[in-house]
């Protein structure tokens, strides 16, 4: 009998966490996924997976895996392929690369990447082929942050940049937390987030979610506040008018470490519009009572210290720089910035530990399109020089960006599409050439943190991959060489000892590394921003005056207010889509990864959740198959008609993946097709800002 191995590694995903996760390996075959016994410790406990990382096992084999390249032999979308041989493949698109190099038409090709599959960590996915352009010449590529433009935006303004978040660890010293708009449960935001603030819970912590849906957080809470989407500022803004009328703003803390408090409390006392923000004026606008509005105001400007713990949900809205600045400016009001336990409530992104990636060549972009609206920039016409050829990796572009139908129609319009993929998902539905890419369990990388923590993960390959399928870095190895530049590309080595040459830069214990498979910093949890709060003179941010700018002018340059006013969304006109649609993460995806994983699908169906009043008025029953419309298209999905959202607001989780019917109705559940290509004021993702009308379906 064969002895049984346990190989450390880790999933890749996009979750908000890095976790430690053990292959089992038997006679080469995977047989179970599970985690390394390590003591911890209230701060510093394991780094347990969840479902997600769990489900890998039935990845590997899942009925949309792709073993072999395959080549386009039917109409784009309509996944009629044909295998054929790897040396064809590579052939074939070196020599659209030569042709395009020849005409010194670089730019013609478009390189897309992020966050929509798996394999895009480390230096494979994204780090290689970055990589490999930036050998072979200037290219277009799409730029910009999905996940927390917004907040990024108000914190250059109003922080200098990207503040490093308290350790989640310092959580535990909280007395009150409001979880707005965050949903740990389903999106960590840092490893054990939902741990620790329920261990906040256990020593006597009150918890309050604000939320439109009562999600799967709300375990930990002791409270439900539900609340109208895009309507946060509104409910901030009522807040500090309750604060500052009763007397409860920390003067000392905004004089001595913010400045331009003094036009916000105007708008707040309706100096200019004579319109007081009161919680009443709030009540209409955000469906929050006015009573539940003043007792969250007192209780987060009295009780200390109180974390106010935004989630990046309320901030892609279509105005979502207003949320996420009216947090900041709330915190700053309730003195609770760089205390333990406390917070200044924005982005909280810190970097990892210190380890090189895998280094450019001589070229960069020649342009760059938005990753939000690229789609408008094709179908307008805009792009010039025309696209000739894409190049996909990493990414399930169709899927994971707002309006699907169009980012079809884009995609179409170029000439030549390549699609590097472990799966066959949407995106590589309509390429001409796939080419299958192994998965976390079956190449061996190094991963760093997700954002809020500070680990270091040697995940080695654990199985060998099923047919074919080869690493990005193997497939632009090759593509290197049938273009002269394979030796610049390599240096000679393959993954392995990239490994070991990265590694080699750093004081790192690699053989401990490589034995335990994670290498963890651990130490004092850090507090935001101590020093600043204890001297800001010594310790100034990078802000012009040194201080936390309450007031922005660089606002007013995108048409937004100087400070965190609340702007209103209008729905559209004529009132045929009467209902707000928000498109969360869900627990069983990250982004667009896992919607092929037929353990997590039983898990969690793809629902739309409605509440049972708009249910009942338009003759839906839980389970029913509905038709969900909104400008850009529609989709059929089953109802989940639930007392967990608020009336006036249906949730589908995105990520799911786009299956159009007969009819060319989407029966995917993507909610993709039912969004916008609209941006924020300053370009981020407004998702969060979707109306449509939900009606029983004939099927």
């Amino acid at each position: 009998m064969s002895p049984i191995e346990r190989i450390p590694f880790t999933c890749t995903l996009d979750c908000g966490s890095r976790c430690e996760l053990v292959a089992v390996v038997e006679d080469g075959r995977l047989v179970r996924i599970d985690t390394p016994p390590r003591e911890d410790s209230p701060e510093r406990p394991r780094l347990i997976p969840c479902v997600r990382g769990r489900a890998h096992r039935a990845l590997v084999n899942a009925r949309e895996r792709v073993g072999t390249p395959l080549k386009r032999i039917g109409p784009r979308g309509s996944g009629r392929f044909a295998p054929i041989p790897w040396e064809e493949a590579l052939d074939e698109i070196a020599g659209r690369l030569q042709e395009l190099a020849t005409r010194q038409a670089h730019r013609a090709l478009l390189h897309i990447t992020g966050a929509g599959a798996i394999s895009g960590r480390g230096f494979s996915g994204a780090s290689a082929s970055h990589r490999f352009f930036s050998f072979w010449g200037p290219v277009t590529v799409t730029v910009g942050n999905m996940s927390n433009h917004c907040a990024g935006v108000a914190a250059q303004w109003m922080l200098g940049g990207q503040v490093p978040s308290s350790d989640r660890a310092t959580l535990l010293d909280a007395r009150l937390i409001l979880l707005w708009g965050n949903n740990p449960a389903e999106t960590h935001m840092a490893p054990n987030t939902a741990h620790f603030i329920a261990g906040a819970r256990d020593r006597g912590a009150r918890v309050i979610l604000i939320d439109p849906r009562y999600t799967d957080s709300a375990i930990l809470a002791d409270e439900w506040v539900p609340i109208r989407p895009g309507t946060d500022a509104a409910l901030a803004a009522a807040m500090a008018y309750v604060m500052e009328t009763e007397g409860l703003v920390d003067r000392a803390f905004l004089e001595t470490h913010t400045l331009g408090y003094a036009p916000y409390r105007d708008y707040l006392l309706g100096a200019r519009d004579g319109q007081p923000k009161t919680p009443q004026w709030a009540e209409a606008i955000t469906g929050v009572s006015a009573e539940t509005t003043t007792r969250l105001a007192r209780e987060y400007a009295t009780v200390k210290p109180a974390c106010l713990l935004p989630g990046w949900g309320p901030q892609r809205t279509l105005y979502g720089e207003q949320a996420a600045r009216a947090f900041i400016t709330l915190a700053c009001m309730s003195g609770n910035v760089g205390l333990r336990g406390g917070g200044v409530a924005s982005v909280g992104m810190r970097g990892g530990p210190s380890l090189a990636g895998l280094p450019r060549g001589p070229w960069g972009p020649a342009r760059s399109l938005s990753a939000v609206s690229w789609a408008a920039e094709v179908l307008a016409g805009r792009v010039r020089p025309p696209l000739e050829m894409a190049y996909i990796v990493a990414s399930n572009v169709i899927n994971r960006t707002p309006n699907t139908l169009a980012n079809i129609a884009a995609l179409e319009r170029i000439g030549y599409v390549v699609v590097h993929d472990p799966y066959l998902t949407p995106t590589a539905l309509y390429a001409d050439l796939v080419l299958p890419i192994r998965t976390d369990l079956e190449r061996t990388d190094l991963v760093t943190s997700w954002g809020h923590d500070q680990h270091l993960f040697y995940s080695a390959q654990a199985i060998s991959p099923p047919d074919e399928a080869q690493t990005d870095y193997w497939i632009f190895s090759r593509l290197a060489e049938r273009l002269g530049f394979g030796r610049a590309y390599t240096q000679g080595r393959d993954e392995a000892t990239w490994v070991d040459a990265l590694l080699a830069q750093t004081a790192f214990d690699r053989e401990a590394l490589k034995r335990e498979g994670l290498l963890r910093w651990e130490g004092e949890p850090r507090v935001e921003l101590a020093d600043f709060r204890a001297d800001p003179q010594a310790h100034p941010l990078d802000t012009p005056s040194g201080r936390i700018e309450l007031a922005n002018p660089q606002a007013t340059l995108y048409g937004l207010p100087i400070v965190a006013e609340y702007v209103p969304i209008a729905p559209p006109a004529g009132g045929r889509y009467p209902l707000q649609l928000i498109t969360p993460h869900s627990e069983v995806r990250s982004n667009s990864c896992l919607a092929a994983n037929p353990w997590l699908q039983e898990v969690e169906p793809q629902e739309i959740w409605i509440n049972r009043l708009d249910a009942e008025a338009r003759g839906i029953s839980p389970r029913d198959w509905v038709e969900v419309t909104s400008p850009t298209g529609t989709v059929r999905v089953r109802a989940k008609v639930t007392e967990r959202i608020m009336p006036g607001v249906v949730c589908l989780p995105e990520g799911a993946w786009f299956r159009p019917g007969a009819d060319g109705v989407d029966e995917g559940g993507c909610a993709n097709v039912l969004t916008s290509l609209q941006t924020t004021p300053t370009g981020g993702v407004a998702t969060h800002t979707a109306w449509v009308e939900v009606k029983r379906s004939a099927r």
